[in-house]
């Protein structure tokens, strides 16, 4: 009797160990990692968490866990667009927020992405338009960018679409980022470097209205200062997906007069080895419950299917969303 209870405790104890390595092995990922075999589990790179990007990739996020079955998708902050194309192209990212200029440059492995083209990345869709906005303090006797010489200056985020945008409206003035005393750091710790008297200002790229660009107005006593027409003509001929845009007087009650700048679309980006299948359904919900996102971000408002695919600068779309575009007439069938 004892040596037929152990045999059947040892048969059972071999059952649990079975069964659980089957569990262990029955989980894929997007990412590359172990997840559930039913169960895509995919990372949403988005940028900080003061931004339009991080609300945006919760956003869908939410989205996306309640609308499409078989995925689990977990949005995650990080420094911006430039992050996020890196993140991608070393694989540990299958799905990513970018503004069209890095986006651009990674692609055609320019800038700085010079001699690392990444041909991998697909577009999934335009979302809104981010704006460029220069913000300083109005005792600091800035009235130009030419005046952001031999200050201290937030140009960005290392690793941001914000500090890539300072490079180039830095050149259309004949100027680089080390004419200013530059410290690179996040909305948040910019707008804490301004009341500390230890940044004069920083720039901003996000849709409109945009949260930190608010606290920096109305806690640093601040404004944003205009582009000159002759850079804001220099920016848009040579930088293809930039394009003149007027910040009108009522976007911030600060604002006393409407602001020149530039803008460029956003974009919703993935590896070009995510199923076309999950990137199907992944646009279709995205594009067919578009209420959660008007909650959250004011500036998903101006989402428009029929221009889910205009802007792109040439970038291919990921198949499964130019499926979902096809089907919807926003791309005619070849």
């Amino acid at each position: 009797m004892l040596k037929q209870k152990t045999l059947v405790f040892m048969l059972l104890a071999g059952l649990l160990v079975a069964v659980a390595g089957c569990s262990e092995d029955s989980s894929t990922s997007a990412n590359g990692d172990e997840g559930s075999s039913d169960v895509l589990n995919i990372e949403l790179s988005t940028a900080t968490t003061t931004g339009n990007f991080y609300p945006m990739g919760a956003a869908l996020a939410n989205i996306w866990n309640d609308e499409v079955d078989g995925v689990k998708v977990a949005s995650q902050s990080s420094d911006g667009s430039v992050q996020n194309l890196n993140l991608m192209q070393e694989g540990s990212i299958k799905m990513g927020l970018s503004t069209l200029g890095v986006l651009y440059n990674a692609y055609n492995g320019t800038d700085q992405f010079e001699g690392r083209e990444f041909k991998d990345v697909r577009v999934v869709s335009t979302l809104f338009s981010d704006a460029g906005q220069v913000v300083v303090k109005k005792d600091s006797g800035v009235e130009s960018v030419e005046d952001l010489v031999g200050k201290s200056f937030v140009p960005g985020a290392p690793g941001s679409g914000a500090k890539d945008l300072t490079e180039v409206i830095f050149e259309a003035y004949d100027m680089t980022i080390d004419d200013t005393k530059a410290q690179f750091v996040g909305y948040s710790q910019a707008t804490d470097l301004m009341r500390d008297g230890k940044a004069i200002g920083a720039q901003v790229m996000s849709a409109l209205p945009t949260s930190a660009v608010i606290e920096m107005l109305s806690t640093t006593d601040s404004e944003i200062i205009s582009l000159t027409d002759e850079a804001i003509e220099k920016l848009t001929e040579e930088h293809s997906w930039l394009v003149e845009y007027t910040i009108s007087s009522d976007v911030y009650d600060e604002l006393d007069k409407d602001i020149q700048t530039v803008a460029q679309p956003s974009v919703l980006i993935a590896s070009k080895d995510m199923p076309e299948d999950v990137i199907y359904e992944l646009t279709k919900a995205m594009w067919e419950n578009l209420e959660p996102l008007h909650n959250t971000i004011a500036a998903s408002k101006t989402m428009e299917l029929e221009n889910a695919t205009k802007r792109i600068a040439d970038i291919p779309l990921h198949p499964g969303a130019e499926k979902y575009y096809k089907e919807k007439g926003v791309l005619q069938e070849q």
